[in-house]
């Protein structure tokens, strides 16, 4: 388990590098669909942090204090987290933490921030189960876990049967 703001660095030092760099809401939806495929496919967290439902979807708070300079333009700055400033952040992860990551981001890379939104807002999505308007309320990562492996998990094995 890692900080929310070390996985946030790997999507965004990935869009850097690729040429496509990631903005806010599709980094905070990015690190949220990591968490909740971690939770399903490993049984158990990927980062450390709680996620809020907030009126525009998932949020990690300390990863919207980092990045909130860039509004919602694409990020083209790689950020030092105070966790890792001196250290490879592949050094910090698991290879099953690092499978999860390439993972989400191979997926969701070609999708944008609103597309991500859009689908993070689905009806009996974690954050439709946890938003209260007005409220900052912390989606539960059992609420996350079960509906990956309703949506995931299970839609991915019931195509072999």
């Amino acid at each position: 388990m890692v900080s929310a703001e070390v996985i946030a660095k790997e999507f965004v030092n990935k869009g850097i590098e690729e040429g496509d760099p990631v903005t806010q809401m599709k980094l905070q939806k990015m690190v949220f669909f990591a968490q909740g495929l971690h939770l399903a496919l490993h049984q158990e967290i990927l980062c450390n942090e709680p996620f809020y439902a907030w009126k525009f979807g998932p949020v990690v708070p300390s990863i919207y204090q980092l990045y909130k300079k860039w509004g919602s333009s694409p990020i083209v700055e790689k950020a030092a987290t105070p966790e890792s400033a001196n250290t490879n952040n592949a050094d910090l992860l698991t290879s099953s933490e690092r499978e999860t990551l390439d993972y989400t981001w191979e997926i969701t890379k070609n999708l944008d921030g609103i597309t991500l939104s859009n689908w993070s807002h689905a009806a009996n999505s974690p954050w439709a189960q946890a938003y209260a308007k007005g409220e900052n309320t912390i989606i539960s990562n059992s609420i996350i876990k079960e509906y990956f492996e309703q949506n995931l998990i299970r839609q991915s094995a019931g195509t072999e049967s």
